[in-house]
């Protein structure tokens, strides 16, 4: 991936973890956020947390964000389903992340 990848996506997706406290990268970026602007979207698969350094830059740059926790829910409702062969309580699971981390 070079900057001129980043600058000329339309979707951006940061799916490692030095978006987390203490993981990695200089000020939790894997790239120069200066690389990102209004009209992207941008994705952090981190969940924790809900905001990143990326996550907070790409907003200040006018571009549309998008946090983990959704991933995180959803790939354990998948994984509920395929381990109990019934439909997995999302809408519950939604209200339980949201009250473990915080979110609104």
């Amino acid at each position: 991936m070079t900057p001129a990848d980043i600058a000329g996506a339309e979707l951006v997706v940061q799916a490692t973890p030095v978006g987390m406290a203490g993981a990695g990268a200089p000020a939790g970026l894997a790239f120069d956020p200066g690389l990102v602007h209004g009209g992207q979207v941008v994705a952090d698969l981190v969940y924790h947390p809900l905001v990143t350094p990326l996550l907070a830059a790409a907003a200040e740059r006018g571009a549309t964000t998008v946090g983990g926790l959704g991933m995180l829910v959803h790939q354990a409702a998948l994984a509920i389903e395929r381990w109990t062969g019934r439909q997995a309580p999302v809408e519950q699971m939604w209200a339980a992340a949201r009250s473990a981390t915080g979110a609104a």
